[in-house]
């Protein structure tokens, strides 16, 4: 029998996506690129971040209602961090393995 949810940190869902955003994080962070491209993994941060901020924010609403509203939202989001890195991955500057890593993983 599994344990109790009591906390969205409990959450698989929510680990993944939090373990996820810190290696994008840390593996775009010391990346020199041009203000073009700049936009572009800003918008893969938001997007990959907004993930576990949503699982995490719609847990603590307390109504399953507004869960499922925030669940529907982080999904939203997986698919926006999942076509950011598409879009890295076709520019071809970056391991199209750890990128290709990361797309899949989206969808876990």
């Amino acid at each position: 029998m599994a344990a109790p949810i009591k906390t969205y940190r409990d959450l698989i869902v929510y680990q993944k996506a939090k373990s996820l955003t810190v290696e994008i994080i840390k593996y775009f962070a010391d990346a020199k690129t041009s203000r073009t491209k700049d936009f572009l993994y800003n918008q893969l941060f938001r997007s990959v971040s907004s993930i576990c901020a949503n699982l995490a924010e719609g847990f603590g609403r307390n109504y399953k209602g507004s869960f499922r509203q925030f669940v529907s939202i982080a999904r939203g989001s997986a698919f926006e961090t999942e076509n950011w890195l598409e879009i890295i991955l076709d520019l071809g500057e970056f391991d199209s393995k750890i990128i290709t890593n990361y797309r899949d993983r989206i969808n876990e």
